[in-house]
């Protein structure tokens, strides 16, 4: 009788073990992760947090890259309509050196030029992203002072160059965040090895683990029964 209980102490013991397996299985299987908590692999779960964290990086480095690149698209439309005024300002200037144009016709066309300049100085001044100026001292300087045709025309080559280095800038941030989303892909992909469940392996550990089960109970039973009878005997 006394061997009896030891086997259905030991059996119980092996139950609750087998227990906790299926129930780690059955998490692994709801949650499709392998590593639900350090102890499924300590290493593991390690290496998983350092990866997690570098994705998190890189997904914030993309988020930045494309505030910069909105903020540049910003100021690309800016330039373009600081640029339709200086070529409207330049066609008038050509217009003004008509020798057969009247005083009064001059003075109209530099008034016309003065408000093209006030607009231009208005737009660099008001454009604004997230509440900051998105034009930088360079932009101001592109807008002339003087009305003669080479003033003019500098101010454009200001402007065109000026327009031309936050092309090369957008691009090197598209290269950026390919670069990063890249980076993140990867990890992600090599996260997902360590942490993630191999569902056909969880599935054949769940199945093995409840027939154990099932014959664990099987057996606490069958002891159980035979206990029962030895105690009917000796009565």
């Amino acid at each position: 009788m006394a061997l009896s209980i030891q086997n259905n102490q030991y059996n119980n013991n092996y139950m609750k073990i087998n227990q906790n397996r299926q129930h780690d299985n059955m998490q692994k299987l709801a949650s499709g992760k392998r590593i639900n908590a350090a102890k499924d692999d300590v290493a593991g779960a390690a290496i998983s947090e350092k990866m997690l964290k570098k994705i998190n990086e890189e997904n914030a480095k993309i988020e930045g890259y494309q505030n910069r690149q909105s903020m540049i698209n910003i100021a690309d439309g800016m330039n373009q309509g600081v640029s339709d005024y200086l070529m409207d300002m330049y066609e008038q200037g050509v217009r003004s050196g008509n020798s057969l144009l009247s005083g009064d016709d001059r003075a109209a066309i530099r008034s016309y030029q003065e408000s093209l300049k006030e607009g231009a100085q208005s737009l660099i001044s008001n454009t604004k992203y997230n509440e900051m100026r998105v034009a930088g001292e360079n932009a101001q300087a592109s807008v002339p002072q003087n009305f003669d045709l080479d003033s003019i025309n500098e101010s454009m080559e200001s402007l065109n160059e000026i327009r031309s280095k936050e092309g090369a800038e957008s691009n090197a941030l598209d290269h950026a965040i390919n670069s990063s989303k890249e980076a993140a892909i990867n990890t992600t992909a090599a996260m997902s090895r360590i942490a993630d469940t191999e569902y056909g392996g969880a599935v054949s550990d769940l199945r093995t683990n409840q027939a154990i089960g099932a014959y664990q109970t099987s057996l606490q039973n069958m002891n159980m029964q035979n206990a029962a009878a030895l105690m009917s005997n000796l009565v």
